[in-house]
């Protein structure tokens, strides 16, 4: 099963994320962060403790971005870097992109699509 670790501030999008994660991509969200601090120093604590990471942008402190570039030059060729937001704008999603993800969706307009690539994740041999 995937090893998910999930950066989002809002605790209800966070829950519906967790269980959808689950229920439609058989994929486990082994924790979460709020902040890009709380998620970088969990990063940092546990490189090889995941397989993807799932990161919204806007935070209640700091941003995802951060985060992203962070893992960008940390994280294994196993380990994929997904941004799923609000207002997924084509800025936002070139600065996302040319952060090192695999991926951006948003939120209100591309969930099941979201849902369907972490399914993929699913697939990928372990290391």
């Amino acid at each position: 099963m995937t090893r998910i670790y999930l950066i989002e501030d809002n605790p209800l999008i966070a829950t519906t994320l967790t269980d959808g994660l689950q229920e439609f991509s058989e994929c486990a969200v082994i924790g979460t962060a709020t902040t890009s601090d709380d998620a970088i120093d969990w990063f940092r604590d546990n490189p090889e403790g995941w397989d993807a990471a799932v990161i919204d942008i806007f935070l209640a402190e700091g941003n995802g971005l951060t985060v992203a570039n962070f893992l960008k030059a940390r994280k294994s060729p196993a380990q994929r870097t997904v941004v799923l937001m609000n207002y997924a704008t084509s800025e936002v999603r070139e600065g996302a992109l040319s952060a090192g993800v695999d991926a951006v969706f948003d939120k209100s307009l591309q969930l099941e699509a979201f849902y369907d690539f972490c399914k993929t994740l699913n697939i990928s041999p372990r290391r």
